[in-house]
């Protein structure tokens, strides 16, 4: 993914998912971009992709830090966990095509069943 596609990509679910009430480019470099997409007062999703690295990071983050987190470093993709977002576990399934999205749908389902939101 290049930083045009994800930056496409987080426009597209802006105007697609409910959740999403405001989409902010909160760094970019020729390699690098960061995208803060904020649910609420006090949630929001980090996005980070390095091209030069591959190095993809999406993460909900609330009041004390990250909450829940999928990470790609190394060419394999990792979980951090609801309950223990500070754990870092592989997974085999990766991600989607389109990873805001499938996120999205990830966070959504998170923050329903802990009523977050």
């Amino acid at each position: 993914m290049s930083i045009d596609d994800l930056l496409i990509e987080a426009q597209e679910a802006q105007q697609q998912i409910w959740l999403i009430r405001a989409l902010n480019v909160a760094e970019r470099t020729n390699a690098t971009v960061t995208v803060h997409l904020s649910l609420t007062s006090d949630l929001f999703v980090q996005i980070f992709l390095s091209e030069r690295s591959g190095r993809f990071s999406l993460a909900l983050i609330g009041p004390s830090g990250r909450l829940y987190g999928r990470d790609r470093e190394h060419g394999v993709w990792h979980r951090r966990p609801f309950e223990q977002p500070d754990h870092h576990e592989p997974t085999s399934e990766g991600m989607s095509p389109r990873p805001i999205h499938q996120f999205m749908a990830e966070v959504e389902q998170i923050l329903l069943e802990n009523d977050l939101i």
